[in-house]
């Protein structure tokens, strides 16, 4: 879902922009709904997007380097990653099961 929908579809023709240059350097996996949700999680967080104006927005499109996108959604994907979905729930008791030692 496409928050701000409405100034979405008025920057899309940045954004669109923004993916070409993306794309230019190699950068294919990103699309523009993704550009636009970087922008509002990390460039406009603690601002409200409302009340920027078209010109501001634009600016801030323009400005991101594709490797600040892509270490954005690397780190979310270590954040979202379940590590341990392919082990059972004994293999995981069995890995978390404190060392014994034998003394003796």
């Amino acid at each position: 879902m496409i928050q701000f929908e409405q100034l979405y579809k008025k920057v899309l023709p940045v954004l669109q922009s923004k993916m070409e240059e993306m794309k230019y350097y190699e950068y294919d996996g990103i699309s523009s709904e993704d550009l636009w949700n970087f922008c509002i999680q990390k460039k406009w967080r603690k601002q409200k997007v409302e009340d920027l104006r078209v010109y501001e927005i634009v600016e801030t499109i323009y400005a991101i380097k594709p490797s600040e996108i892509v270490s954005h959604f690397q780190i979310q994907q270590f954040h979202s990653a379940n590590w341990f979905s392919d082990v059972s729930q004994e293999e995981l008791q069995e890995l978390l099961k404190p060392k014994s030692t034998n003394e003796g």
